[in-house]
C-alpha cells in the first residue's frame, strides 16, 4: 500500500502482487460426440433458357424456332440456336414456360384460331397449351404455357408447336427447369 496523495488528503493505492503460475490441471473427461452433419454438395441446376429476337412465322403442325440461348446450367437440357427441339438427356421431372406474343399471318381469313401446344417427344403434354381467337390482321395476343413432366426415357425432346394456320410469334422465350429425380 502507498500514500499517492498528501498527508492531509491521503490517496491510498492498494497492489497486490501477482504470484507465480501455478502448476497445470488434470486433463477433464472427453465429451459426448456430436451429430454427424451432411456430407456433399448441393446438385448443380440444370436450366436452359431460350429467345427469338425477330418476329417468327410459323405454318401450321410446324414448332416454333427460337434463334438464341440466353444461359445454360448443365447438361441435362440442350438446345442448338435457331431450332425448335429441346433435348433433355437426364431423365427426371421437368418445368417448362414459354411465353410469346401471337399474330395472324399473311393472307389469314377472319376470325381465326390459334392453338399453340407443348410437345413432348412429339405428343401433345396434357393442359400444356394456349389458345386464341384473331378478328382481325392486327389483333395481337399474348401467350403463356407452363407446365411440369416426367422424363423416364433418353435422350427426350421438347417443343411448342402451332396447330392452326400461319402465326407470326415474337417476342418469345422458353425457359426448361429440372426439379430433379423422378419418384
Amino acid at each position: 500500500m502507498t500514500n499517492s496523495g498528501t498527508p492531509t488528503a491521503a490517496t491510498f493505492d492498494f497492489v497486490i502482487p501477482q504470484g507465480a503460475t501455478g502448476a497445470t490441471g488434470e486433463t477433464g473427461a472427453t465429451g459426448a460426440t456430436g451429430a454427424t452433419g451432411a456430407t456433399g454438395s448441393a446438385p448443380l441446376a440444370q436450366t436452359l433458357s431460350a429467345y427469338s429476337t425477330p418476329a417468327t412465322q410459323v405454318t401450321a403442325g410446324s414448332g416454333v424456332e427460337f434463334d438464341r440461348n440466353s444461359s445454360q446450367n448443365g447438361t441435362a437440357i440442350t438446345h442448338t440456336e435457331g431450332d425448335p427441339t429441346f433435348t433433355i438427356t437426364q431423365p427426371g421431372v421437368y418445368a417448362a414456360v414459354y411465353t410469346g406474343t401471337a399474330s395472324p399471318g399473311t393472307g389469314a381469313t377472319f376470325p381465326t384460331s390459334n392453338l399453340l401446344q407443348m410437345q413432348l417427344n412429339g405428343s401433345n403434354i396434357a393442359g400444356a397449351d394456349a389458345q386464341a381467337v384473331f378478328n382481325s390482321a392486327s389483333d395481337t395476343v399474348p401467350q403463356t404455357i407452363a407446365t411440369v413432366f416426367s422424363v423416364t426415357s433418353v435422350p427426350a425432346t421438347v417443343q411448342v408447336v402451332s396447330q392452326d394456320g400461319t402465326f407470326n410469334y415474337s417476342n418469345i422465350s422458353m425457359n426448361l427447369y429440372s426439379l430433379g429425380a423422378a419418384e
